[in-house]
């Protein structure tokens, strides 16, 4: 059993071991998460953040007779079957808010610099909106504001509109007064990418210290172009916004590319995928990830029946397989951290901004539910407690995997929903992320190791040393045979060519190999040397 992640801070000394129990029937934590591979089976533990790999033995030995495995107890990876796990979560968050030691200051900022827009989504949440541009005393206004109250810490802006490039000057009076006070800060941007030209990106990597951008892609050009509906006539705005993602790569600035599908653009965007492939390639500062709209910007729900919600959910796995196989979906790896809020509504360290100075908690609300104004340190606490609030509890959560991390707030238009499609796309998302972590893990393992094979009279001693430090992480012996198979193994080749190669070189019967390989190639995986494919 090899420990791939450990349990995360700080319930590696809060939650204690658990002890087994003479004669308890155990069963797997709900929170955890079972992903086969070829070296046997990866187990995710939600709650506690640790990643574990069973070999086939212990695999087996999992699914019959859990209890024979003393460390998945220790680790609440099994727990006894009367259990209530919800319980156990629930004071783990609770105890992890009041041992976590609070952060001074408002470091997160998300700021409107105009409720204008160049461009008419059709499914936009602020269509209707009065279109407001925020003043320029209002920038200085809201520069000295975070001034005052960043605690002398870094500072993380994101521009948001409308859209931000609008009123873009405002922009930089923010940055410049910040800069000028001495406060670290970077940015980030959501836009539809159509304003950038040479000399704006210029200014957001010199003055705004622009470090990535979200841009929403609804379409293939034809498609694009008529649901963006921009304001102008007679330009492509498609391919104006695609030379303009081109500027910000080129400038080293990361841009996320967000396409929104519903039922009726979903077969085009399985085109828009093949055209941003041939477009970009694999970039490491591009990534593309997908939006199912549920709910349009007259409130009315897209989506209505679950067959409907089925098909979505399968159309989006499917082009996010394909932006996966072209390098441009990014799968994450595993979270190490213990989650205490669902986002900057219910944190204390981020607020929004509006054009008038109106301060708020979540984007979404730009006509009403604030908590205060740049200009008073007054706060509506009853309105802060608001966005706290969260759903009560649905039957599904009673076996729930992601338990411990769902906080579905009340206020959150995205928590509005609970779909069974959503909880299996959260889960195969989950999966990935252990295959990465996983993968990360052992090329870390194969890559920090010189591996040397010393000949002595009639066995051959193996030393494996770490490349950078030269100390010798392992050691051992083998016979002429074993010393051919691991020559393989570095030389890059899989189970099946070392098979076939032994088989030849010593002329021996292929099942009997097979064995040999096979137990040889594990023997080497438990050293922490997995060589080969």
């Amino acid at each position: 059993m090899k420990e791939i992640t450990t349990v995360a801070e700080p319930l590696d000394s809060l939650l204690n071991k658990q002890e087994a129990g003479d004669g308890q029937t155990y069963r797997p934590m709900s929170f955890v998460v079972e992903q086969p591979v070829d070296d046997g089976l990866l187990l995710y533990h939600t709650m506690t953040k640790a990643l574990l790999m069973l070999s086939p033995e212990e695999a087996r030995l999992y699914k019959s007779r859990p209890a024979s495995l003393p460390r998945l107890i220790e680790k609440w990876f099994l727990v006894p079957t009367a259990h209530d796990d919800r319980l156990l979560s629930r004071q783990v968050r609770d105890v992890v808010k009041l041992t976590r030691e609070k952060k001074k200051g408002i470091t997160g900022y998300t700021i409107l610099t105009t409720t204008d827009c160049n461009a008419r989504c059709f499914y936009c949440y602020e269509k209707g909106r009065p279109r407001r541009p925020m003043s320029k005393d209002t920038a200085l206004r809201t520069a000295q504001y975070i001034i005052d109250h960043c605690e002398k810490q870094k500072v993380s802006i994101s521009w948001f509109g409308g859209e931000p490039l609008f009123n873009k000057s405002v922009i930089t009076t923010i940055c410049n007064k910040l800069s000028e006070s001495g406060i670290d800060y970077s940015s980030s941007m959501i836009s539809n990418g159509y304003l950038f030209d040479d000399n704006t990106v210029k200014e957001a990597v010199e003055i705004w210290r622009l470090k990535s951008v979200q841009i929403t892609l609804d379409g293939t050009e034809t498609i694009y172009n008529r649901s963006k509906a921009y304001i102008y006539r007679g330009v492509n705005a498609y391919q104006r916004v695609i030379a303009n993602i081109h500027r910000l790569l080129d400038a080293d600035i990361r841009v996320s590319i967000r396409l929104n599908i519903d039922e009726h653009n979903a077969d085009n965007l399985n085109e828009l995928a093949d055209e941003l492939y041939q477009e970009f390639g694999i970039h490491d500062k591009l990534t593309v990830y997908l939006h199912i709209l549920f709910e349009m910007s007259d409130g009315s729900v897209a989506i209505k029946h679950e067959q409907e919600r089925k098909m979505m959910f399968e159309k989006m796995k499917e082009i996010e397989s394909k932006l996966a196989d072209y390098g441009l979906f990014d799968i994450k790896l595993l979270s190490k951290g213990i989650k205490i809020n669902h986002c900057m509504a219910d944190s204390d360290q981020s607020v929004v901004i509006d054009p008038s100075g109106n301060i708020g908690k979540c984007e979404h609300y730009s006509e009403d539910h604030f908590i205060g104004h740049i200009d008073s340190d007054d706060r509506d606490e009853a309105m802060v407690e608001r966005f706290r609030e969260c759903h009560d509890e649905i039957e599904a959560c009673a076996t729930c995997f992601d338990y411990p991390n769902c906080i579905r707030l009340k206020l959150c238009e995205d928590n509005a929903y609970c779909y069974p499609e959503m909880r299996d796309d959260k889960l195969n998302k989950i999966r990935q992320s252990m295959l990465k972590t996983y993968q990360n893990y052992t090329k870390e393992k194969t890559e920090e190791k010189k591996i040397d094979i010393l000949p002595l009279a009639d066995y051959f001693v193996v030393v494996a040393r770490n490349k950078e430090s030269g100390k010798i992480k392992e050691s051992f012996t083998l016979n002429e045979t074993g010393a051919d198979m691991l020559k393989l193994f570095m030389e890059g080749k899989d189970i099946s060519a070392v098979i076939q190669a032994i088989a030849e070189m010593y002329d021996a019967p292929m099942e009997v190999v097979t064995d040999d390989v096979t137990a040889f190639a594990e023997t080497l995986r438990g050293k922490g040397l997995v060589l080969g494919k």
